[in-house]
């Protein structure tokens, strides 16, 4: 197979060309081919075919697209695509593919040592085009990638007439290069070649004209001087010197820093910046984010180090000082003034204007391709005006803020770094320390590794510790950093810019105070992440005011935003924040904040309880806090998202009251929490809090509070295999409740009682509590009870054989139900018919009612009772004959029980799929 990019579009399969007619194909073979043997996203793919004008269904088009081009192909393994996760992957040589050899060649080209070489190699670069690359395909992406090889061959050109111009023809090259000034007349490079070849024919008048041109043309649109090179090339020639080298035309800058030795991993965002070497849009800014100590600069220089060859005209570095300890944020005109220094510009020339001096380093920059690594930004601002104006510089970023400003006025692609993965940071560790003595302290360096909380400075400064005390055990130095209170004096080498505490402080610096305090606030906050309305009770702000500095946080990369709009700290940051808030506000402010923060997730758990149980009698809680504004919510969905997106806080909420003695939050917060659990199988967290809570509610000497909590953790017992539990608390249970003459409590724990009795395998038992809990209480004293009360004396009746009274009990159950909206209610009941219906041999009743059942159930969320019904829809899916059907039902039970074990019904299932095969 051979493709042909740089020019119209060719496939050639042996001597046989193939050809792809529709633009759409075209397009997409060859933004496949741009990127061969790499996984392309199946956004990125619609977004370079499309532009955008996108088809409604873009990832359903593209996957037709991708079946009509593997047919034009053939099949053939040469070109073989394939879909992966997320996107598609064109596997082929990459020198059947011209661009690509295009590429090898000039990185060829520019590593050659001598002149021979290297114009041979550039001649064959050249020789591969055959016209405009693309041909007709006309989105923005292949417009300017386009515009980038172009600029490829253009400096290709110029790099061989400069090895001709060093030969004794260079009048034969006049007539090329006087075509391209007048194509490109503001190329000093250019007009220089043009100027020698000239002189070298003995045409000096027509040489020293061309001067006199560049001069004028350059003061006219940009206001600025030719530059020292065009120069000393004009003063040769009036010396009658035309041997004069082109390497004086242009210096090369070659500003970069050593790549890291140490570098490892991050193959991902090595591709994604290879990606952004070759991107859609006109100026290309990867703005790499990140925290302090991540990594970004490191993965810039590595990047860069092996992409020397694609930027022959040179590199720029510079350090803008963004987040120093010490210095100030390099101001941009002394950036530029340095640039326009390696860009070989003579001081006395450059003017004292900073938008002059900035017309000219665009000028200086025009018509070349130069890496331009801006490292260690303060923001947008800092970086805007040091952008060149020609598609053919590439320009990389990093900064702790995600210059959100760059990526929407300047097309920038913002890559932002992540924590090292285990694997990584072994190997990083190993680069430093040795195998030897990783391989001697093995279970010790996944210890150190999981301090260091895969941070490559971390990692990097426990590293240079180890190595610069060779006789230190690994074992000593995490000792030292496993004690929490002085954790970051583990992560210090001593030296300036390796403290782990420093670095994090360096983001610090340039917050406002509001910030800085909601930093402090955030840190010790329960939970592992948090919402903003809960950030905002936290702070005791208003939402928007909250949401302006959590951005802040966010833009200095103390925080990071989840998919799902949460927010987190790392490990170390938080640790960090932990020590700042110590230091910097009051324990007043702290534990203010701390009651805030729970009073929000109290309330609204109360909000959302209500939600999910309408009707229920609530409980009672004191007066709020101020600066507190709970959510509310409109249905029951609503509701269960928010429990399960806070479900980890709200654990960690109960456990922070427990540590700090607030005993009426312990057993309010497990009793709202409750309902949510049951639904979704979180049987562990229930048992456990049903324990607090009790223990709470004992201290409080509330008897309300201890009969709820005796619910809770009688109930948990039992779901959770441990019946015995609830049959040894509920008698002592009762007897409270009996003493307080709360007929309602007794019957709700005679009902407890029966579930206990049941998973005990004692039906008489079960059934005297659940007819002494009807001698307690009617119907309108609580509608759900009563209805559950049914259901269990039904589901008993059809355990012990009498079917028809079981079916009855059922059915009043159902009817009492529905007419009180309990979805659930209906659900339980109508699931047991379809039990009973199961044993009678009625199979089509047995799914309408299982179905019936299932539909309900995970309308309202209660995930766990929607398993067990599940397991025996599949059953009776396999009864009637729908295999299919029944395998996706007991994979879906199986989802279940895999996400929340505690419980499960495996055996069943596996007795279910056995019977299948």
């Amino acid at each position: 197979m051979r493709f042909r990019l740089l020019g119209p579009l060719e496939v050639q399969a042996g001597a046989r060309p193939l050809e792809i007619r529709r633009p759409r194909l075209r397009g997409l073979l060859t933004a496949l081919l741009t990127d061969v043997n790499q996984l392309v996203p199946a956004d990125t793919l619609a977004e370079r075919i499309w532009g955008e004008r996108l088809p409604a269904h873009p990832r359903d088009a593209l996957y037709s697209y991708v079946s009509r081009l593997k047919t034009s192909l053939g099949d053939l393994p040469e070109a073989a695509i394939t879909r992966r996760s997320g996107g598609y992957l064109l596997s082929a040589d990459p020198e059947s593919v011209d661009l690509h050899v295009f590429r090898r060649l000039l990185g060829e080209a520019g590593a050659a040592g001598d002149d021979r070489t290297a114009a041979d190699l550039l001649t064959r670069a050249l020789a591969l085009w055959t016209g405009e690359p693309f041909g007709d395909l006309d989105t923005p992406w292949f417009a300017n990638l386009r515009g980038v090889l172009e600029s490829r061959r253009f400096a290709a050109r110029l790099d061989l007439a400069d090895i001709g111009l060093r030969g004794d023809a260079a009048g034969e090259l006049i007539p090329e290069l006087a075509g391209l000034a007048g194509t490109h007349p503001l190329d000093e490079r250019l007009r220089g070649q043009l100027m020698l070849a000239l002189a070298g024919a003995g045409r000096q008048g027509d040489a020293l004209r061309e001067y006199d041109r560049i001069r004028r043309l350059l003061a006219e649109e940009l206001g600025a001087d030719p530059g020292p090179g065009i120069r000393r090339v004009h003063e040769r020639i009036l010396r009658g010197d035309p041997r004069a080298r082109t390497a004086d035309v242009r210096p090369v800058p070659r500003q970069l820093p050593a790549a890291p030795a140490s570098f490892v991993g991050r193959a991902e965002l090595l591709a994604a910046l290879d990606a952004a070497g070759e991107s859609a849009e006109p100026v290309v800014i990867s703005a790499i984010g990140g925290a302090g100590g991540i990594g970004k600069t490191w993965l810039a220089l590595h990047w860069a180090a092996g992409k020397l060859g694609d930027f022959p005209d040179g590199q720029l570095y510079v350090n803008l000082r963004g987040f120093d300890p010490v210095a100030e944020p390099m101001p941009v005109s002394v950036a530029v003034r340095g640039f326009l220094h390696a860009l070989g510009a003579d001081g006395a020339a450059v003017p004292s204007d900073p938008d002059a001096q900035l017309a000219m380093y665009r000028s200086l920059l025009a018509g070349k391709r130069v890496l331009i690594v801006l490292d260690n930004a303060a923001d947008a601002e800092q970086v805007v005006p040091l952008l060149p104006g020609t598609a053919a510089c590439r320009v990389v970023v990093t900064s702790r803020h995600r210059l959100g400003g760059l990526v929407a006025t300047h097309g920038a692609r913002s890559i932002s770094l992540d924590l090292l993965p285990a694997r990584e940071a072994r190997e990083l560790l190993g680069r430093h320390l040795g195998a030897a003595r990783i391989a001697a302290e093995t279970g010790t360096v996944d210890e150190l590794i999981r301090l260091c909380a895969g941070l490559p400075l971390a990692l990097g400064i426990v590293a240079a510790r180890a190595v610069t005390s060779p006789d230190l055990p690994l074992a000593l130095l995490a000792d030292e950093l496993r004690d929490h209170a002085s954790r970051l004096d583990g992560f210090d080498t001593g030296e300036a810019g390796s403290s782990l505490r420093g670095v994090f402080s360096w983001s610090m610096r340039h917050l406002p105070p509001e910030a800085a305090e909601l930093f402090g606030l955030l840190a010790p906050a329960p939970g592992p992440d948090i919402g903003l309305p809960a950030a905002a009770a936290l702070a005791g702000r208003t939402l928007a005011a909250t949401r302006v500095l959590v951005r802040t946080l966010e833009n200095a990369h103390l925080l990071t935003r989840t998919p799902d709009d949460r927010y987190r700290m790392h490990d170390l940051v938080r640790l960090f924040g932990t020590e700042e808030a110590a230091r910097t506000l009051s324990a007043d402010t702290r534990d203010a904040a701390l009651r805030r923060v729970t009073d929000f997730y109290l309330r609204t758990s109360w909000h959302g309880q209500a939600a999910l149980l309408p009707g229920d009698p609530p409980i009672r809680l004191a007066p709020p806090l101020p600066g507190v504004e709970p959510r509310r919510f409109g249905d029951h969905a609503e509701a269960l998202s928010w429990f399960a997106a806070e479900h980890a806080c709200l654990t960690a909420t109960i456990e922070l009251a427990v540590e700090h003695g607030r005993h009426a939050q312990v057993w309010q917060l497990a009793w709202l929490l409750n309902e949510f659990r049951a639904r979704q199988g979180h049987l562990r967290e229930r048992e456990a809090a049903g324990r607090a809570a009790l223990a709470a509610a004992e201290q409080l000497g509330d008897v309300h509070a201890q009969l709820c909590a005796h619910r809770i953790f009688a109930s948990a017992s039992i779901f959770s295999g441990h019946p015995e539990v609830a049959l040894e608390n509920l008698p002592k249970a009762l007897l409270l409740a009996e003493r307080a003459g709360d007929r309602l409590q007794q019957a709700h724990l005679r009902h407890v009682f029966a579930g206990a009795w049941e998973y005990s395998g004692d039906l008489r038992a079960e059934l005297e509590q659940c007819e002494r809990v009807l001698t307690l209480i009617e119907p309108h004293d609580d509608p759900r009870l009563y209805v559950k009360t049914l259901d269990l004396i039904g589901f008993c009746h059809f355990q012990s054989g009498d079917r028809e009274q079981g079916r009855d009990w059922l059915d009043r159950a159902v009817a009492l139900a529905q007419a009180h909206d309990d979805p659930d209610g209906v659900a339980h009941a109508v699931g047991n018919l379809g039990f009973v219906a199961l044993r009678d041999g009625e199979w089509a009743a047995a799914v309408a009612h299982l179905e019936r059942a299932v539909a309900l159930l995970r309308t309202i969320g209660n995930r766990r009772h929607a398993a067990f019904f599940l397991v025996a829809l599949g059953d009776c899916y396999r009864l009637v004959g729908r295999e299919d059907d029944a395998r996706q039902a007991l994979h879906s039970a199986l989802d279940i029980y895999r996400a929340t074990p505690e419980g499960a019904r495996f055996d069943e299932i596996d007795a279910c799929f056995m019977a299948l095969a």
